[in-house]
């Protein structure tokens, strides 16, 4: 399980990949990624295939992201029995030492989402995963404070998506024609750099939480954004970055690298959504590349900074839920 370059042993984590179960009760497909491979089993033989260890599991609720689901046409209904806490509680019993738990579960429409957090965490799970965006939330509202105070008092970590690139600041775009949500959002800020500002308070109150920008900051993946974000991660030796659904082989990643630190930006994908069969492999070696990167650096992105991102704890739960 674990991999080489130049001689430095080190493993592979993809620290961003969703897991939905392949048909519902009546046998009926998922409708939230159709026609890709969704289910844990799916996610397992192509991990073994491309030499991927362990992976950052992010478990949906369809309440939490109903702007989405809209978008695409697709009742909550649809999709509750494919997305929900019941299957990823069997998926971490069934592969213990494959998947960190990050479940989100914690939209408004899910009810109780403190206690819900609180119940996960005693459980095991790794962290927690906040999508404030599609909740018309920014990062430092009044409703997701106990939720930091929660991963700081468990010792968890907290994977963040900004969604950005759904509030039409980087190509100007009418609130008004914004999903609900986003539309609030995109209403209360300028740009990305206020967006920033509201997230820095969060990350400077919880010194001892470990945030991982999902997508890199969630924008379109050009030099000028990977330096903008890079800069902010530099400022906070608690911040870290995905590459969830980027392209790895894009020159913003050498930028990204660049300005926040090899030691602070980790590989990802967002599979189901990207990266399927071979393509996965094609993604890892644009990563070590010869000459991109030294040896050092790319087991960084590939691995290590996940462990410490972790703070080197095992994969899978401590109770048996």
């Amino acid at each position: 399980m674990h991999d080489d370059i130049a001689g430095r042993r080190f493993m592979i984590i993809d620290t961003h990949i969703h897991l939905i179960r392949p048909f519902d009760s009546d046998g009926r497909p998922q409708a939230y990624s159709p026609g890709n491979p969704t289910s844990a089993e799916d996610y397992v033989a192509l991990m073994d295939a491309a030499g991927i260890a362990r992976a950052f599991f992010i478990s949906w609720s369809p309440q939490d992201i109903p702007a989405d689901l809209s978008g695409k046409g697709i009742a909550v209904e649809a999709v509750r029995e494919t997305m929900n806490r019941d299957y990823a509680l069997e998926v971490m019993r069934r592969f213990p030492d494959r998947f960190y738990w990050f479940p989100c579960h914690l939209g408004p429409g899910v009810g109780d989402c403190v206690r819900m957090a609180r119940q996960n965490l005693e459980w095991g799970a790794a962290g927690l995963k906040l999508a404030p965006s599609f909740w018309g939330e920014l990062p430092d509202d009044e409703r997701l404070l106990p939720l930091y105070q929660l991963a700081q008092d468990n010792g968890a970590q907290i994977i963040l998506d900004p969604s950005f690139w759904y509030l039409g600041k980087d190509e100007p775009t009418d609130p008004d024609s914004l999903p609900p949500g986003h539309r609030e959002v995109a209403r209360r800020i300028r740009d990305f750099a206020d967006y920033l500002g509201h997230l820095a308070k969060v990350i400077a109150a919880h010194p001892a939480v470990n945030f991982q920008l999902a997508h890199a900051g969630a924008r379109s993946f050009t030099p000028d954004h990977a330096r903008e974000v890079g800069r902010f991660i530099r400022a906070y030796p608690n911040v870290f970055a995905d590459l969830g659904a980027l392209p790895p082989d894009a020159p913003a990643l050498e930028t990204l690298v660049e300005s926040a630190g090899a030691d602070r930006v980790m590989f990802g994908t967002d599979w189901p959504h990207f990266a399927h069969g071979e393509a996965m492999r094609q993604a890892i070696d644009a990563i070590r590349c010869p000459g991109r990167f030294t040896p050092a650096q790319s087991a960084m992105i590939l691995g290590e900074n996940a462990l410490r991102f972790v703070r080197n704890r095992p994969p899978g739960l401590r109770a048996n839920p």
